[in-house]
């Protein structure tokens, strides 16, 4: 069963993160407690190690993305299993330009 893995509490101040890098990708199989992300905080610049064995499904935040505590980063699971809906990336709304038409 695939697992979410959500930006962790860094501190007890700490309410956001910026992800630096993702050292796998997608397809990459991850061990437990391996380096799964890369974050800066306006404290510090940590390491995340995974909290489970797998493999990474789905990357749901871009490098340089800035996030709250608690937003999904991750899913890892099974190779080939499917990514749940509610943890896969959203869609890049349309554009209001192009579903204007022109005059």
């Amino acid at each position: 069963m695939a697992t979410t893995v959500n930006m962790p509490q860094l501190g007890e101040t700490v309410t956001e993160g910026t992800i630096l890098s993702w050292p796998k990708k997608v397809g990459d199989t991850i061990r437990e407690d391996e380096v799964l992300v890369e974050v800066s905080t306006d404290k510090v610049d940590t390491e995340i190690p995974s909290p489970v064995e797998g493999t990474i499904l789905a990357i749901l935040v871009s490098e340089g993305e800035t996030v709250k505590v608690g937003t999904p980063l991750v899913v890892v699971g099974e190779a080939g299993e499917q990514v749940p809906v509610a943890s896969a990336p959203a869609p890049e709304p349309a554009s209001e330009e192009a579903s204007e038409p022109e005059p």
